[in-house]
Formats: structure tokens, C-alpha cells, sequence
């Protein structure tokens, strides 16, 4: 029997219906499209306006330069690759040693023994830390006359004195380090978790066919857990990429620009100089970094999963 055609009238009510029943969803969604709209969304658009422009304060009619900000930034102005570069730098060395120390720290806690709890939540204190209290903290044990580490190095060991935040060479490293001893608490959760999804029956059959820690830890924790690594290393790469805080507080971007980050030098471009399009332009070059980066990210570690 020939199906009756669908008339305007019928197909009106049949998608009216389809949205009386998905409206209750849209309604729960509505405060946080409102507020991502005000807070994230508007602020983008706006940002990639004003870079556009000369703006300036109280000024009713801007003066639009079009691409000349970008241009600028990409062929005038060598201090945005000397901090891009910084942020790039400080960024790889923490996300990296970051995913590592917390995945290693993650499996030792993830075994039953006595007092693992206690670890736990002794690991994860330092993350509840504000960046003040963190970068107070770190001066203190990086001082080069009464810091933590050179008393041990200097009158325990009797090493050379280091000047862990005033040379170019080690300025970045110490950031990094206090950083990871700050921050690793979080993705050594979200490794924690990923490592609990695992069966352990998995690794009862790897230890009768003879598998050792290390070979069980290579051949099977890893690949299982890829994707929560992902997540880790993009995660800790956009977050480290904006890095201001702990350079402001610590080294204040010395010894002369090499601390000095993208945001320190966003933040200085637009309220201290006033220049809000070249603020503008630096952010969204530095947007476009950590995109183009992610992007890489996601294809390098999907096609490992894959293989």
C-alpha cells in the first residue's frame, strides 16, 4: 500500500513535536551558551577587531590599519620572537617533564601498599597553591645566597654557587622545575584515573607469560593509555604556552628578556604602552600558534595509537 505523502501542514507539526520534546535540553543549555557567548565567544571577535586598529583609550572613531599590526609583529618586531621563542621553550620543557613525572608518579601510586593514600593527597597539595604563594615559595629556594639549593650544594657538597634565575641558561629550566613541582598534581590525577580503567586481568596474563615491570609498563600501560595521554600533553601545552604569572613574580622576565614570556609582553604592550591593536595582534599570533601546534599534537599521537 503507497505510503500517504507528507503534507506542509503534517511535516510542520511532525518538527514542532521533535522540538517540544529537545526544548527542556536547549533550556539546560542556554545559561552557559549565554555566558560562553558574553565571557569567550564576544571577546574573541572583538580581539581579532581591535587588532585591526590603532586603538587607542577614549577615542570615539578608531583608526583602522587593517594587516599592518600583523605585519609588523612578523617582520619588525624581533622581541616577539624572542619571547615566543621563551614561551615555546619554557612550554615543551614543562609539558614534557610534567606528563612524565606525573604518569610515573601515577603508576607507583596506583599499587596497594600503606599509606598510598597519603601520597596522594600529599602530591596533589601543591596544586590548590596560588601562583603568588608558588612563586614566593620558589624564589626563596632558588636564592643564590640563602636558597635551599645551594646550602645543599654549596655548604653540604661543597659545589659552586649557581645562579639558578640570573643567567639565560638556567633561568628557564628553574622555572620549569617549580612549575612542575606546582602543577603535576593534576594530570597525575587524570593518570590515575586512566590507569584504573585498565583490567588488571590484563596484566595477571602479561606476568604468567613471564612480562617484567618495565616490558608490562611499555607494551601495555602505555598504549592503553593513549588516549589520556593526549589529553595530558595538549592540556599541559596550551596552559604552559600561557605562562605569566610565575615569570612576573620570579624574574620579573630577566635576566634582561630571557624569561620574558608572551603574555608578560602582551600584558606590557597593552597597559603600559596603551597599545591595544599590537596587544591585540600579539594574542591572537600566540592563538595560532598553540592551534597549529594542538593540531600536530593530535595527529602525532593518533597515528602512534593507531600503529
Amino acid at each position: 500500500m503507497p505510503m500517504e505523502p507528507k503534507t506542509p501542514r503534517r511535516d510542520w507539526k511532525y518538527r514542532w513535536g521533535r522540538l517540544r520534546k529537545q526544548l527542556p535540553n536547549y533550556l539546560f543549555i542556554l545559561p552557559h551558551f549565554f555566558l560562553f557567548a558574553l565571557f569567550l565567544l564576544w571577546p574573541i571577535v572583538n580581539g581579532l577587531r581591535i587588532s585591526l586598529y590603532d586603538w587607542k583609550i577614549m577615542v570615539k572613531v578608531q583608526q583602522p590599519v587593517g594587516l599592518a599590526n600583523y605585519v609588523y609583529l612578523l617582520t619588525k618586531d624581533p622581541l616577539w620572537w624572542k619571547v615566543l621563542k621563551n614561551t615555546a621553550y619554557f612550554a615543551v620543557l614543562t609539558a614534557t617533564a610534567n606528563t612524565i613525572f606525573s604518569l610515573l608518579i601515577a603508576v607507583a601510586i596506583k599499587q596497594d601498599f600503606r599509606g598510598r593514600d597519603f601520597f596522594r593527597v600529599v602530591f596533589y597539595i601543591p596544586v590548590i597553591l596560588s601562583v603568588s604563594v608558588m612563586g614566593i615559595i620558589a624564589q626563596r629556594v632558588f636564592d643564590p645566597q640563602l636558597g635551599l639549593l645551594n646550602y645543599f650544594i654549596v655548604d653540604v657538597f661543597n659545589g659552586p654557587r649557581i645562579q639558578w634565575l640570573g643567567t639565560a641558561q638556567s633561568v628557564i629550566p628553574s622555572l620549569s622545575l617549580a612549575t612542575v613541582w606546582w602543577t603535576f598534581g593534576f594530570p597525575m590525577l587524570v593518570f590515575l584515573a586512566g590507569l584504573q580503567t585498565i583490567p588488571e586481568g590484563i596484566y595477571e596474563a602479561a606476568k604468567i607469560d613471564g612480562a617484567g615491570p618495565v616490558q608490562t609498563f611499555f607494551e601495555i600501560t602505555l598504549p592503553l593509555i593513549t588516549p589520556t595521554m593526549l589529553f595530558v600533553v595538549v592540556t599541559q601545552f596550551i596552559s604552559h604556552m600561557q605562562v605569566f604569572g610565575q615569570p612576573l613574580i620570579m624574574t620579573n622576565g630577566g635576566p634582561g628578556h630571557e624569561s620574558r614570556t608572551v603574555l608578560m609582553y602582551l600584558y606590557q604592550t597593552a597597559w603600559t604602552y596603551f597599545r591595544f591593536g599590537y596587544a591585540s595582534a600579539i594574542a591572537v599570533g600566540l592563538a595560532v600558534v598553540m592551534i597549529v601546534v594542538t593540531l600536530l599534537q593530535f595527529r602525532l599521537l593518533r597515528s602512534r595509537g593507531e600503529l
